[in-house]
């Protein structure tokens, strides 16, 4: 590994009388480039001054070219100092000079930020890599939480989502070893335990969406997998109606009974830490009291929400109402697919699609497959 504190660089020495007048015609020659290299401190040798370049082949010709007949300067390439009040852009700006260069690239591009935790996946490198793995990964959670001063934690994932709870096996790269933490959303404040819960951030716009379309006021609306409540309690902050969400993860429940209280709703939500499966047994309370009251049933399990046509079918008015479903299908066409399941699930059941509201692919999967959602209107074949 690299010194953390300073590396090899190309520096242009000039007398400290002419200091000024070199960076005058530097910056008039690059107009729109910054050669000096920010991250780097300039040194001070008795008269001399040494101003780092940026790492660029072509600059030293440049300049060459342009200023060493206008000012007396000299190239030396020697160890800088990493200027310590440097903001960096991003990672592989921060990292660049601490790792191998031929590692920059295969640096992750992207993460997940929760609260104050990020939660990052580096397939790629177990691919191209295998000797020092560890120490590239730490580094790279060092930069993450310089770059980003309200991370604290940095966690690789470790697993795919597995288990009856949808969780995956997280480990702490860097930071503070505290998987709980405060999420904030459309203005909606949700407390959860990363480690213990299943949470994704990426579906920020889904739930906007959902939460922001036209539901009318007292509408019973029932959240099949509700989690830790980010789409129960963005609908309740927006209307005023009646929610009943469901999780069987006692985690979860836990959380989302908290995220309630730390939220102003116009609507009520009514937390319940069961498997929503058992709503169909004949001396369940709650299912016998929900059974063909539902206006709107939110199946928010891409995975397995096809298994579960038999509750909304026993929750949803027998006048018919709104189903947000997600699936994860193959491509290509996977709404259609999404649709095709839909149709011959709700049909086992003696219910119809009346009309498909809207559909969508939701994001990308995985290579073979996306996340899609159908919005659709369903009634019983005899209503």
């Amino acid at each position: 590994m690299a010194n953390k504190n300073s590396f090899e660089t190309n520096f242009i020495k000039v007398k400290k009388e002419n200091a000024q007048a070199l960076i005058k015609l530097i910056n008039k020659k690059f107009k729109k480039k910054n050669i000096i290299n920010q991250k780097i401190n300039v040194l001070h040798e008795k008269d001399d001054v040494l101003f780092p370049l940026i790492n660029d082949k072509d600059v030293i010709n440049y300049l060459t070219k342009y200023i060493e007949n206008k000012i007396d300067i000299q190239f030396i390439y020697k160890k800088g100092k990493i200027n310590q009040n440097f903001e960096y852009k991003s990672i592989q700006d921060y990292l660049e000079g601490k790792i191998p260069d031929e590692y920059i690239n295969l640096i992750p591009k992207s993460y997940d930020l929760i609260g104050n935790i990020v939660i990052i996946e580096f397939d790629k490198f177990y691919r191209s890599i295998n000797k020092k793995i560890n120490l590239l990964k730490i580094e790279i959670a060092k930069a993450i939480i310089n770059i980003n001063k309200k991370v604290k934690s940095v966690y690789e994932k470790k697993s795919k989502i597995k288990g009856k709870y949808r969780l995956r096996e997280l480990n702490l790269l860097y930071g503070e070893n505290k998987p709980e933490t405060i999420y904030k959303e459309n203005n909606c404040v949700f407390k959860l335990d990363i480690k213990n819960t299943y949470f994704t951030p990426r579906l920020v716009y889904e739930r906007n969406r959902i939460s922001s379309s036209k539901i009318n006021k007292n509408e019973i609306i029932i959240d099949m997998f509700a989690g830790v409540g980010p789409i129960s309690i963005q609908i309740a902050k927006k209307h005023e109606v009646r929610l009943y969400s469901f999780d069987v993860n006692p985690y979860a429940h836990k959380y989302l009974k908290e995220n309630i209280k730390l939220n102003k709703l116009k609507g009520v939500i009514y937390p319940y830490n069961i498997d929503i499966k058992n709503i169909l047994n004949a001396t369940n309370q709650i299912g016998r009291f929900l059974y063909h009251k539902a206006n709107r049933i939110i199946m928010n399990l891409p995975e397995k929400s096809i298994n579960f046509f038999d509750v909304a079918c026993f929750l949803m008015k027998r006048t018919g109402g709104i189903l947000h479903n997600y699936q994860f299908c193959e491509k290509p066409e996977p709404i259609k697919k999404a649709v095709k399941n839909l149709n011959v699930g709700l049909k086992k059941f003696n219910w119809i699609i009346e009309k498909i509201l809207d559909s969508r692919i939701v994001k990308a999967y995985s290579p073979t497959s996306d996340l899609v959602v159908v919005d659709l209107f369903i009634k019983p074949l005899t209503s």
